[in-house]
């Protein structure tokens, strides 16, 4: 049964209740301005100026939200390989980093602090903790990949060994799909950032895809569908 009208409203408000699914909405439009101008002066600038600021207001105590489960657990839970779960760590703290430097930005932005050289200090702190975090994230998707159990385990029956492949397959495309998406993101930094000589239309592409995709990471799954009744 495929899903109904009211079912694809449901998940579209289930996005839009999360604070990030707004970010990442906001942020698509953003970088759609900065294809469509090109980064030349004009309307479609000044909304793309206008959108990246009203971004900010969505992206309040996320340092603190990935901090948080460091804080909580210190050491190393030895769930993961030592190495994996130190990469995570990383990982939360770059993006901890890049979220407080980006509201030391907005600060600038709106007048708060005066000092022009702040403002383009923390800019680049915050690319550049971006662009690291996306590095960790293909390096622990790649190590999970890599690392996934498809060989056949004694006693395993044929059934078994399909069951278990058919989800082990699920895991790999789903982390497939997030190494993409961090090899968009750092490539998007790096372009904010001009280590590589990329023209807006190209930054403004790349932050299209990328924000494409955080958008549908961040739906909701649909409403299970009701069994049909059985006929007599």
């Amino acid at each position: 049964m495929a899903p109904t009208y009211a079912d694809h409203l449901t998940v579209v408000k289930g996005f839009c209740d999360k604070a990030d699914g707004k970010d990442k909405l906001t942020a698509l439009i953003q970088y759609a301005c900065m294809f469509i101008s090109a980064g030349e002066p004009g309307n479609i600038k000044k909304i793309q100026a206008s959108v990246t600021a009203a971004r900010k207001v969505f992206r309040v105590m996320r340092p603190l939200e990935l901090v948080t489960p460091l804080l909580i657990q210190l050491g190393y839970t030895g769930k993961q390989p030592v190495l994996l779960e130190a990469i995570n760590k990383v990982k939360a703290i770059l993006m901890a980093i890049y979220f407080g430097a980006d509201h030391v930005v907005w600060a600038h932005q709106i007048g708060l602090i005066s000092d022009k050289k702040i403002g383009e200090r923390y800019q680049k702190l915050s690319l550049w903790s971006w662009a690291l975090g996306s590095v960790c994230t293909i390096a622990a998707e790649g190590w999970q990949i890599t690392a996934a159990d498809v060989a056949r385990k004694e006693g395993e029956t044929e059934e078994e060994y399909g069951k278990r492949m058919e989800e082990v397959k699920k895991q790999i495309n789903h982390r497939l799909f997030i190494l993409i998406h961090a090899l968009f993101q750092a490539a998007l930094a790096a372009g904010l950032l001009q280590v590589a000589p990329l023209k807006p239309r190209t930054v403004g592409f790349l932050g299209v895809v990328a924000s494409a995709m955080n958008c549908y990471m961040l739906l909701p799954a649909y409403p299970k569908m009701a069994a049909k009744p059985k006929t007599q």
